[in-house]
């Protein structure tokens, strides 16, 4: 890290992986302990953590026992973006606005960030004593 704002599309070729984590962290994440949390996702996505993807050893077995969820409550974000695949998917002709992200793809920005809102949700949460938060955005990484 150098401080300084970046300013440019960033170069992601060189990464070949990213892995983080800690014998702490993994034993709070396993022991269900440490701050109180909040997810903050896309809207109309706010179950898609607790519904998973169904994979289960025993896909047909009805007694199904599920870990709670690590947060205490969601924020529904309300903005969206979408990629702007050539060849695949034409919205060209579409309303929405053409963004290039960080790492040089081309977004369609299809809902606007309501900063407002979100401002006023993460107050709320601080005000409710939340003390960690996992964003989890839809294409965020650009």
């Amino acid at each position: 890290e150098t401080g300084e704002p970046i300013r440019d599309i960033i170069d992601t070729s060189k990464i070949e992986w990213i892995r983080m984590g800690t014998t702490v962290a993994t034993n709070a994440l396993l022991e269900r302990k440490g701050a109180k949390m909040a997810l903050l996702i896309n809207e109309g996505f706010k179950d898609l953590l607790y519904i998973g993807n169904q994979a289960r050893p025993d896909i047909f077995d009805l007694k199904i026992t599920t870990p709670s969820v690590l947060y205490s409550t969601v924020i529904e974000v309300k903005c969206r973006v979408i990629p702007a695949l050539a060849g695949k998917c034409s919205f060209d002709n579409s309303p929405w606005r053409r963004v290039r992200g960080t790492t040089g793809e081309d977004f369609f920005v299809i809902q606007e960030l309501d900063e407002n809102a979100l401002m006023n949700d993460l107050k709320r949460l601080k005000a409710d004593g939340i003390e960690s938060l996992a964003v989890v955005l839809a294409h965020s990484y650009s």
